[in-house]
């Protein structure tokens, strides 16, 4: 159950996605978008219905590694699995559970754990943070191949600048936090074990970012699209960071005028970018789908919440 300030939250980011889609959809021409839909190379998207299944798979792995740096061992399918019920309850059950919030209890409760909940946590986050390095990482080379006002530079290099002294500082950061925040001092963040899992998990994430552009290289063909393959990694990487942003609804109305505005800068139409953001909501809800197969192994919907109130056992 929400508390109030909690259901206010919720309805303010709903409203202020359905304000920004409202805008998108006055703005843009929906019969030329359908049109350009209708036009889709279905093989195109089919294969990028591949590479994003292959990289939700890819990101399981990676959590299991950095959960493992963390002494909490669960075997690769298991959260590969629990990937998917994340990305499923992030899309399909956004004012219930959040994904990521999920995988951490499922994770916390899973295969007869208790009083790991921290451990697991941070898992979530650390799995999110090494992602976002190589994020930067990709955009930062693909912001290479044009020329940039420079207060673009100097925003965007203090940004990876302060990235880098954050994690080569980090072991000097850890021995000096406040008391207040004991549960991540007691963490084993300066172990050898966490920072080979760290390491380790970093070249995956560059191959989950690498899938994602191409993902949306692969899709703005199957409309057409003349794009670089360096303009989608521009645009894919600063549309997820717009998106990260807690103030909307999963990023939704964020993401698509994140779309139609960089395919508009790198050349194309609005009807391009409009129907390249359909078809990636149509991909993501494909690929989700088979979270809901282990959502209904656990005992569905009623089962989640009762976890997330703690009311539940542990759950396989």
């Amino acid at each position: 159950m929400l508390t109030s300030c909690e259901a206010t939250m919720l309805w303010l980011k709903v409203g202020l996605s359905l304000a920004v889609l409202a805008a998108l959809a006055w703005w843009v021409d929906l019969g030329a978008v359908w049109a350009q839909l209708r036009a889709a190379d279905p093989w195109l998207v089919s294969a990028a219905l591949f590479c994003l299944l292959l990289s939700y798979g890819v990101s399981g792995l990676r959590w299991a590694l950095i959960a493992r740096g963390l002494g909490l061992e669960v075997s690769a399918r298991r959260k590969v699995e629990i990937v998917f019920v994340g990305a499923f309850c992030s899309l399909f059950l956004p004012s219930i559970i959040g994904g990521d919030v999920v995988r951490g209890v499922l994770l916390a409760k899973g295969e007869g754990r208790r009083g790991v909940g921290v451990e697991a946590g941070a898992s979530v986050i650390l799995d999110r943070i090494n992602g976002l390095y190589a994020l930067v990482a990709v955009v930062t080379l693909c912001l290479l191949a044009f020329d940039w006002p420079p207060l673009v530079w100097m925003g965007w290099s203090a940004l990876v600048i302060g990235m880098v002294v954050v994690m080569v500082g980090w072991p000097w950061l850890h021995r000096r936090l406040p008391a207040k925040l004991g549960w991540l001092v007691r963490l084993p963040l300066e172990g050898a074990a966490f920072r080979r899992a760290w390491l380790q998990s970093l070249p995956l994430s560059m191959v989950v970012q690498v899938l994602m552009v191409q993902i949306h290289f692969l899709l703005g063909g199957a409309l057409g699209m003349s794009m670089a393959w360096t303009a989608y990694g521009v645009m894919v990487g600063l549309v997820a960071l717009m998106a990260m942003v807690p103030i909307s609804l999963n990023g939704f109305g964020i993401r698509e005028s994140g779309y139609v505005g960089f395919v508009l800068y790198f050349g194309g139409s609005e009807a391009q970018g409009g129907a390249l953001a359909a078809l990636w909501l149509v991909l993501i809800s494909l690929a989700a789908l088979p979270g809901l197969w282990t959502v209904w192994q656990l005992g569905g919907v009623s089962t989640l919440r009762r976890l997330m109130r703690g009311e539940a056992g542990a759950s396989g």
